[in-house]
């Protein structure tokens, strides 16, 4: 029970734990067990309600180790954890003779979940919907054995090179099978990032109107199976301009699209992903 830090900047939240005080520490079911705040009873303190929402809210847990039961020295980094429920209430003594209650955090490694697909939240109904981890290994481009990806389409090849970002960042990146009807083949979606809630679909044909106007469609397809969708966008090549972002944020879709080494967004939540964030003129930054 040694901090719970979000950070101003960015999405990342620290967890620094002292191991084996007050419960903290790697139990034989392989989850880290974490203490949260310690609170008077019938008083909340923010810094658990930051933890125990930080998988809808798009947070990143980082936990930081201190080798010995006192909190001081050098903190290690263990890794990036989900927030996997309330394991407990404790209470301990406090000041004046009143007990403190606090939270014993069950934690799960992002690495454990993003490697058994299974237990990540669907955002749609198991029985329909399946999800798969992209693995870097898929996103070998074809130029690597000297052949400049020859029969690879335009939009695989932009849907793979952000994805190679987004695993920079730290995201895993899955994409979904609708089982729709029994009549009709599966749809496959582009990429699905789970923790920012967000569905993306690439186009990069030569009539960017047309791209955006059925990218739009294949969207609402999508996230009628899929209601765990809390963000939709579309992947273009390049910057489309102010009418077809006006028409996509109507339609309630974000545009992405490379610039250079960068990546470029319409969406608020760019700063989670280490986006840059194109802001309309005389729009106000949020």
């Amino acid at each position: 029970m040694t901090g719970i830090v979000p950070l101003r900047s960015s999405n990342h939240v620290l967890l620094f734990s002292a191991q084996g005080q007050f419960g903290d520490g790697w139990r034989e079911d392989g989850f880290f067990y974490y203490s949260g705040t310690s609170v008077t009873t019938g008083s909340r303190d923010p810094s658990n309600r930051i933890v125990e929402t930080s998988w809808e809210s798009g947070r990143r847990l980082q936990l930081l180790l201190t080798p010995g039961r006192r909190a001081q020295g050098t903190w290690r980094y263990a890794g990036s954890f989900v927030f996997d429920g309330v394991a407990e209430e404790r209470t301990m003594p406090g000041r004046n003779g009143s007990d403190l209650r606090y939270p014993l955090y069950r934690l799960r490694t992002v690495d454990d979940l993003t490697h058994r697909p299974g237990r990540l939240p669907p955002p749609g109904d198991h029985r329909t919907v399946d999800i798969r981890r992209v693995e870097r290994s898929d996103l070998l481009c074809r130029d690597a054995l000297a052949d400049p990806m020859h029969g690879e389409r335009p939009e695989t090849r932009l849907s793979k090179s952000f994805e190679r970002y987004l695993m920079g960042q730290g995201y895993a990146v899955h994409r979904a099978r609708i089982r729709h009807s029994p009549q009709c083949a599966p749809m496959l979606t582009d990429t699905w990032v789970a923790q920012l809630r967000l569905l993306i679909e690439a186009k990069a044909g030569k009539n960017p109107t047309d791209d955006v106007r059925y990218a739009v469609g294949q969207l609402g397809q999508y996230t009628r199976h899929l209601p765990g969708v809390l963000r939709k966008a579309i992947l273009l090549p390049r910057d489309s301009g102010e009418e077809l972002r006006a028409f996509a944020r109507h339609m309630g879709a974000d545009l992405i699209w490379p610039d250079g080494e960068s990546w470029w967004t319409t969406g608020d939540w760019a700063r989670d992903a280490g986006i840059d964030h194109f802001v309309e003129p005389g729009r106000a930054v949020h």
